[in-house]
Formats: structure tokens, sequence, C-alpha cells
């Protein structure tokens, strides 16, 4: 039901302002008058604008605790309303805080929780809700939000990974570019001038080198506004749904990193499917809940694609064969689970490997990225102290020469 806003004045003159939930405008002037208050104003509550627009966000971790927090307090016996109210108390997140106000309201003014949850925007993912509403329709609500919570932790620390081995050797591939365009832009062109002065003739080596650099010195603006116009091209594309697709399909198949990440995203995929089965939702809804939260368009189209072919009788193990983007390992593992009534613990373990596998290519990454790249510098810079400095060797024995 909508949410409304009013300001009226009671018996006495004094000016009431409140916020209450009604089928209608009308409806809620009705109730009004029935507590003699006079209607100055009934506004319908934006739904966007019911949280405030902060710019702090709700992390993964705020949402492990509050589940944790709320699952004890349940468990423990204490009431949903009162419980939803210590914790917004305590939680120092000024989004969460707000949302928690909100859905505390919205339950006391008769809303489910599931619901209420629902009407917050921004906060709480379809999976989220999906799985707290079948708590409730199941009585175990406390256990739910242990498993929630479980699963939003193992997801979390699959996401840190994932940054983690991207992180660090995008911030030494950049301190690399930084130090090769330095050396480009004002090392080679102060040896450049000196060179010309002298009128020498300069090595083939020297040459390339002055080359490169020239080509750089001359051509900056122009490659600086390429890569801003190229990075505001890719950010208008990944705001659409092809564009997106696109993206994530050339992303899964970068070299290395792309394989990483494509397990990274079928490791995210079997725990929350398995997550969702573990709540008693259908195979069908639970692929639909998946192509939301997995976070790789590749990967939530095939899942969707699966939905639809399970939905015209395929069994779960064939509609992951023909949608060709699920490794071999998770099929197997699928129709093992299948047939021995135990899918959702068999979707936990291959989530378990492939967390591993990504654990693993981050631990070798952080060993062999920064060696590697020293290397590869270090022939750079050897490369270029021999460019700049062959023709002053050249020099030197011209001179010693001419002595002689």
């Amino acid at each position: 039901m909508p949410t409304f806003n009013y300001t009226a004045k009671d018996s006495s003159g004094r000016t009431v302002k409140g916020r209450e939930v009604a089928t209608s405008s009308k409806e809620l002037a009705t109730k009004l008058s029935r507590k003699n208050l006079t209607i100055i104003s009934i506004k319908d509550v934006d739904e966007s604008a019911a949280i405030p627009s902060s710019k702090k966000h709700v992390s993964a971790f705020d949402l492990v605790v509050f589940c944790r927090q709320l699952s004890s307090m349940v468990k423990g016996g204490i009431p949903l309303l009162r419980a939803m109210d210590a914790i917004a108390t305590e939680t120092k997140n000024p989004r969460l805080r707000a949302a928690l106000k909100e859905i505390s309201h919205r339950i006391s003014s008769g809303d489910s929780f599931s619901a209420s949850l629902n009407r917050i925007q921004g906060v709480f993912s379809p999976l989220f809700i999906a799985i707290v509403e079948s708590g409730e329709r199941v009585g175990a609500l406390d256990t739910m939000l242990e498993r929630l919570s479980a699963y939003l932790a193992a997801r979390d620390r699959i996401n840190k990974k994932i940054v983690s081995a991207i992180t660090y050797p995008s911030v030494i591939l950049a301190f690399f570019v930084v130090t090769l365009a330095g050396i480009a832009l004002f090392l080679i062109p102060r040896f450049r001038s000196m060179y010309s002065s002298f009128g020498a003739k300069l090595p083939p080596v020297t040459q390339i080198a002055f080359g490169i650099s020239d080509f750089f010195v001359n051509n900056i603006l122009y490659i600086l506004g390429g890569v801003v116009v190229l990075i505001l091209f890719l950010g208008t594309l990944i705001r659409t749904d092809k564009g997106r697709l696109m993206l994530d399909g050339i992303i899964i198949k970068i070299p290395i990193f792309g394989e990483m990440i494509m397990k990274a995203s079928i490791s995210k995929f079997s725990r929350t499917l398995a997550t969702l089965l573990e709540q008693g939702i259908t195979l069908p809804e639970a692929l639909n809940l998946v192509s939301r939260t997995v976070g790789n368009r590749v990967i939530e189209n095939a899942s969707l694609r699966a939905s639809k072919l399970i939905l015209d009788g395929e069994k779960i193990a064939e509609a992951f064969k023909k949608v060709e983007i699920f490794p071999s390992l998770l099929i197997q593992m699928t129709s093992i689970g299948v047939e021995s009534g135990s899918l959702p613990e068999l979707l936990n373990k291959t989530a378990d490997f492939y967390e591993d596998q990504v654990d693993n290519f981050v631990t070798v990454m952080s060993v062999m990225i920064e060696p590697i790249l020293i290397i590869v510098l270090g022939i750079i810079l050897g490369i270029t102290i021999i460019a700049l400095y062959s023709p002053i060797f050249g020099l030197s024995q011209a001179v010693t020469q001419a002595g002689a």
C-alpha cells in the first residue's frame, strides 16, 4: 500500500505531522477525521525518496552484520519490530539506519517484513527479499537470516578476491606506464637537443628512441583526448544492456584474467543458486533470481535461458549444457546432485572449488606479477640507456682517434 505524509491540526490548534499507510489519500483523510484532526495537507511519499540519498553505501559487511544481529534477536524471542528498532539505533551507516526505520514503520502499519523490504529501493536485492519471504512462509526467519548472512559473507569474500587480483597488477602497470611516459616526454628530448647541437651522426637504436619520443611529444594532446573519449564511450556503453553484455563477453575472454573472472562468476552463480534452493525456492524461480545477482551479463543471460529450458521440460544438467557457457564440472556436479537429491550441497562444493581456484590465482599473481613487470621495465630502461649514451661513446672514440 502507498505511504502518505500528512499535516493536520488537533482540537487545541496544535500542528500534527506524521506518516501513514493507506490505500488512498481519501481513506487516510477519513481515518484522520475520525481522530478529530483537521487536515492541512496529504502528500504521497515518493518511494525513491523514502530513504535519504546518502553517499554512504550499504556494504555487504553492513548487511551481514544486520542479518546476524536480527537472527540472534529473533531466535532469542525478541519481537521483530523491537529488534529492528534496536538495530536501527545501533547501526552507524546512515543509509541503512534510515532504511531500517522505514521498514519498522511499515511493519507497524501492517506490512510483512519481506513486503517492507521490497518497498526500499537500492538497499536490499531481490535475492535478499526472496530468502526473507521464504523464511516468513515456513516460519523459520531466524534460520533463513543465518544462511543469508553466510551467503553474503561468502559472496563478499569472492568479490574482494577479484578486486585484489585486479588492483595490484593495475597499480604496478600504472607505475610502469608513468615511468615510460616520463622517459619519452622529458628525458629523451633533453638528449635529443644536446645531440642536435653536436651535429653528430646517431646510431639506429638512438634514432628509433628519438622517433618514439617525438611521436608522443607531438601527439600527447591527441593521445590524452583519445583516452578521455574512450573512457566516456565505455562508460556510456556499459549503461546499455547490449553494451554491458558485449563488454562482459570480452572481459571473460581476456587471457589469464578472463579465466579468473569467469571462475569467480561461476562460484557466485553456484553459491547463489544453492542458497536459494536450500530455502525451498523452485529451480526456475531461483535461476531467474540468480540472473539478477551474478554481476556478469553473459552468465545472467545463460541463467535465464536455462530457466526457460527447464520450464519447457529439460533436466537442469541438459539445460546448462545447451546454453554452452557453464563449465563441464558444474554440469557434472549438477547432474550428480539431482540424481542423489543433494543438489544444493554439491553446488556449494562447486562454489568452494572455484573460489579456491580464484584464491590460488590471486596468490600466484601477487608473487609473479611484480618480478615480471620489473624485468620488463629493466629491459626497456636498459635499451633506453644504450640508445641515449651510445652516441656519447661514439663521440669519445672519435675524439680519441683524432688526438692519436
